[in-house]
């Protein structure tokens, strides 16, 4: 018997070696997903979205693909070497949020597909042909500019705006002369007040603009995500806090980290439909072939501790609409 039992596991294992060799082979060489990350945590961890959400669907880091992530904190001023640096890596798709970020990947390479997980206004900045027919080597997920929204349902709590402070960041030039400058203008004279622009360059900037805002008298500061300042959320909250400056962002993380009111698109859902797209051309689609999504959620998350630091008051009805109230 023991003969027997001996000899039917070798004759198994003859078998399952070569059909494992084989599944192996079938497979083929791991897949490599390019990052060009606004944070420090490259290479990513077990508990990221992106990680989360490629298991989903299929994708086990060190089985099936590896990541080729580099950070950006500390380095913005090189942003275009970076983006070179990765392009060079050769991997078979690459992922970033921004459209500075996007641009300077497009600018090494025009056979890499891209996959946007946020961009403004895609098609007015020229990263893709259009929205149904993206062409190129750029999709993903298109954003809207959401500034007459954020500044209609800031001003049930403060009314009476008339400066309005615009964090920006000096590490992408003018912002006057950005994307959305057109939208900040019309905003500001559909709201009646007027802009001042700050950009930081270094991280003690902040400080510094902070205490202009609040011996200024400035009613309100509103904080862009361009990358400088997703690198320094919690300092901007926490100063925004610090000086008593209402102070509005544009996804419900800022909310959550301390300022008054944040409203935008849900970014998990933005992801989500970029990682799609990001699995589909692993197994073979053309990013030109596949349209760029737009969100349809929106989410508003008002901060009532910091409400009430600021002194401020925050309509029943508009507590009453949001889809997060932090307490």
């Amino acid at each position: 018997m023991r003969r027997r039992e001996f000899m039917t596991l070798i004759s198994g294992m003859a078998i399952t070696w070569p059909l494992a060799s084989y599944a192996q082979q079938q497979k083929g060489p791991l897949k490599r997903i390019g990052v060009l990350a606004p944070y420090d945590r490259c290479p990513l961890q077990p508990d990221h979205i992106i990680v989360r959400r490629l298991e989903e669907l299929g994708w086990i880091e060190g089985q099936d693909f590896l990541f080729e992530c580099i950070s950006t904190v500390g380095r913005l001023d090189q942003l275009q070497e970076l983006a070179r640096e990765l392009v060079s890596r050769r991997p078979d798709v690459m992922i970033a949020a921004s459209y500075s970020f996007i641009r300077a990947l497009k600018r090494e390479t025009t056979t890499i597909p891209i996959v946007m997980l946020s961009a403004f206004d895609p098609v007015g900045t020229g990263l893709v042909a259009s929205l149904a027919l993206p062409g190129g080597n750029v999709t993903g997920v298109a954003w809207l500019s959401l500034l007459p929204k954020r500044f209609e349902l800031l001003k049930e709590i403060v009314p009476n705006l008339r400066r309005v402070a615009y964090i920006g960041s000096a590490s992408f030039g003018d912002v006057s002369s950005s994307p959305e400058a057109e939208n900040r203008k019309t905003t500001a004279s559909s709201f009646g007040f007027t802009w001042e622009i700050f950009q930081p360059g270094v991280v003690s900037d902040y400080d510094e603009i902070f205490a202009r805002l609040a011996a200024e008298h400035f009613d309100v500061a509103y904080i862009s995500t361009l990358p400088f300042n997703s690198q320094n959320q919690r300092i901007i909250c926490q100063l925004a806090l610090r000086y008593r400056i209402p102070a509005v962002g544009e996804h419900i993380y800022w909310a959550r980290d301390g300022l008054l009111l944040a409203y935008g698109q849900d970014y998990d859902w933005s992801q989500a439909r970029a990682l799609e797209y990001v699995d589909k051309i692993l197994r073979g689609a053309r990013p030109s072939d596949l349209p760029v999504q737009q969100a349809t959620k929106f989410l508003l998350s008002i901060n009532l501790k910091t409400a009430k630091a600021l002194g401020v008051t925050v309509p029943p009805a508009l507590i009453g609409r949001a889809d997060e109230v932090i307490e």
